[in-house]
């Protein structure tokens, strides 16, 4: 928690715009979660106690992947260094194919600039609209009727508050040359959808100036929330730590975007909110395996560096994949079932969750391992018989 608030802190007092918001929500949403899970949490499970239902002979655990300690223990680090290459492979195969598309079908208006529309309509005659939106149809017509790529088309139904009245917005690229693409787009929308009675209220204009001075603050946000993590967790635990640490997340940002770039979509503003999330994700997942690891080694945990790693992988698996299963779940249901307006942020994090949690084992852990050449490091207490130290506690 305290790694994520550096981040979002920095990204609070140092971003702008929509990266600004995200740095306030997750500071308040980490405020939060710590105080759901150290009251409310302590006070349901006091309440679960009294009443019988767990803590006594009859009540089982609800889920444990690893009862039996004789179990034969998955080893992690045996394919740290295929697994450590093909990463980085796909993440330059990735970003090839985003610049070989070129940067304007890379970057959204919040970024290359462009018009932000937003127009009023019948609501009642407006038929097919909120569907042909949803199922991304509105802007297949658009593209086919002016002639701008399809993928540099947002459009999204927003609900005044004090009225709940819709307003259809429209964000599409500025134009090429003398072409000035916002009178072309309010034409053909409104004829595409003459029985709504669409009427533009407002015309926003991104230039790239605007967007340049987002892209340049959320680049310098990011890269001293990386920074001030690397100082934390090289305080807390040492400097191999940290490296690896910070590595994971750079990691698990650019395998993020190789993949959204992959799957030809377009950065803009709340992918950046994605990635940011996925920085907290990532660092959070890593941060619980490190403590374990460095438990092992001060008590003193028989075996290499690597058997000792392996050895807190594996303790800390059933934490790793229930806290990476539920975060899947609800962003899987973000995905299928969220609409065109959330997908592209769905699919982002989507691919976070499961890269955050990938390299907690295989980036972070394996620089850690070879920083130190499989040596264990000097915060290591030595080697004691872990039988006798048992005896002497009981």
């Amino acid at each position: 928690n305290t790694t994520t608030m550096i981040a979002s802190v920095i990204l609070s007092y140092m971003g702008k715009g929509p990266v600004k918001g995200f740095g306030v929500t997750l500071t308040i949403g980490i405020l939060a979660s710590m105080f759901t899970a150290l009251v409310v949490t302590r006070l349901v499970m006091d309440i679960l106690l009294k009443a019988g239902i767990i803590g006594s002979e009859k009540s089982k655990r609800i889920m444990h992947l690893r009862p039996n300690a004789n179990l034969p223990k998955f080893n992690f680090l045996k394919y740290a260094k295929p697994a450590f290459i093909a990463s980085w492979a796909l993440i330059i195969v990735g970003f090839g194919a985003g610049l070989l598309k070129g940067t304007d079908k890379m970057l959204g208006v919040d970024f290359a600039g462009g018009y932000s529309m937003l127009l009023d309509f019948d609501s009642t005659a407006a038929g097919n609209l909120n569907d042909d939106i949803e199922s991304g149809s509105f802007r297949e017509q658009l593209e086919v009727a002016t002639g701008i790529d399809g993928a540099q088309i947002q459009a999204q139904l927003q609900t005044e508050q004090d009225t709940g009245e819709q307003k259809l917005r429209i964000d599409f690229p500025l134009g090429t040359g003398d072409v000035d693409n916002a009178t072309k787009v309010e034409e053909h929308v409104k004829r595409l959808y003459a029985d709504a009675s669409l009427e533009r209220i407002k015309l926003d204009k991104v230039g790239p100036s605007v967007s340049g001075e987002i892209q340049k603050s959320a680049l310098i946000a990011v890269l001293l929330a990386l920074f001030g993590i690397l100082i934390y967790v090289a305080f807390r635990y040492e400097y191999s730590f940290a490296v690896g640490a910070v590595v994971a997340i750079l990691h698990d940002v650019l395998m993020t975007g190789g993949w959204f770039f992959l799957s030809g979509r377009e950065l803009n503003a709340p992918i950046v909110a994605a990635a940011l999330t996925i920085i907290g994700f990532s660092i959070n997942d890593t941060i619980v395996i490190f403590d374990r690891i460095r438990e092992n080694l001060r008590i003193g945990t028989r075996g290499s560096f690597a058997d000792v790693m392996n050895t807190a992988l594996n303790q800390t698996l059933s934490r790793t994949i229930i806290t990476s299963g539920t975060t899947l779940l609800s962003t899987a249901t973000l995905y299928f079932f969220g609409g065109t307006v959330i997908n592209d942020f769905a699919f982002t994090f989507l691919v976070g969750v499961i890269t955050g949690t990938y390299s907690s084992i295989y980036i972070a852990c394996a620089i850690v391992l070879w920083w130190h050449k499989g040596k264990r490091p000097e915060l290591a207490a030595p080697m004691v018989d872990t039988d006798t130290v048992g005896a002497v506690a009981t």
